[in-house]
């Protein structure tokens, strides 16, 4: 065995000095919120550079959000009521309304824009809840006191269930502080937060109705939700006060891209510009 071979042997020596050390690189910034113009990019690029149709993260958003309802829910017996907006949101709406409806559980959706003309995508998926027979009504006509009265249970009566589950689909990241909530808008979410207040547990679709999604500023009839399902990223405005407080837990479900996308597609979050030490802080 040669010197340099043996264990006992110092391995750093002035002849044999040790190998440079890797010089160290920070690990990049990477997005931990998005915004409204980025989250539209987002979409943007998916649909056009990736060549995956806006249906299908509607399709794979609206499974999400049943998925939670079932967990929130408990017991299949457990009603559920969707509140559909006349966007992106009403789509996974109608989407969840669908699965909910296929796997056995009593939904109804109450329409938030009666006689609003939606876009193909979404009139696509309201036309398919309506062809599976799940009631569509205004939203204007839903009582808190009448829908949510009694306490479901399982089959087998092992678990107690919700007594109803209330699905916020109005208005996602298109809501702007700058301009309040109509008043035909604020009379659902009242009934909402009454329906809350009597023991139903509330979801959110990407962010509570009434939060800003890029300054987290909150409509005196924003909805107070207890769980917020946040696709690709969470929002700016329910990472930071007060829109925080209004979307409860926080769950990020993958809706069929990578993890990474928001990486991919805007880059690593620029780092923040240096201070120079101004002449007051030089040293003596």
């Amino acid at each position: 065995m040669r010197k340099s071979e043996s264990p006992f042997w110092p391995q750093k020596s002035i002849l044999h000095p040790a190998p440079p050390k890797v010089p160290y690189e920070p690990v990049r910034r990477v997005r931990m919120s998005l915004m409204r113009e980025e989250q539209r990019e987002l979409d943007r690029v998916a649909a056009k550079e990736y060549h995956v149709p806006i249906a299908v993260l509607m399709e794979h958003a609206g499974l999400a959000v049943a998925d939670a309802c079932v967990s929130v829910a408990k017991a299949v017996t457990t009603p559920i009521h969707i509140f559909a907006g006349k966007g992106m949101n009403g789509g996974d709406s109608y989407v969840a309304a669908r699965i909910l409806h296929s796997r056995g559980y009593k939904v109804t959706i109450w329409d938030c824009f009666p006689g609003t003309e939606h876009s193909p995508i979404v009139k696509n998926n309201r036309e398919a809840a309506e062809c599976f027979g799940i009631k569509i009504r205004p939203a204007s006509e839903f009582d808190p006191g009448v829908w949510q009265a009694g306490i479901s249970r399982m089959i087998y009566e092992q678990e107690p269930g919700m007594p109803c589950v209330l699905v916020d689909g109005i208005i996602g990241t298109g809501y702007d502080f700058t301009r309040p909530l109509p008043p035909n808008l604020t009379e659902i979410t009242a009934k909402i937060e009454e329906g809350h207040i009597r023991g139903a547990r509330v979801i959110s679709i990407d962010i509570p109705t009434g939060v800003d999604c890029d300054t987290g500023e909150v409509d005196p009839g924003a909805i107070s939700a207890d769980l917020t399902l946040s696709f690709i990223l969470p929002k700016k405005g329910i990472t930071i006060l007060p829109g925080k407080q209004k979307a409860g837990a926080v769950r990020v479900p993958t809706i069929g891209l990578p993890i990474n996308f928001a990486d991919i597609v805007l880059g690593p979050v620029p780092e923040p510009p240096c201070e120079e030490s101004s002449d007051e802080e030089t040293t003596k």
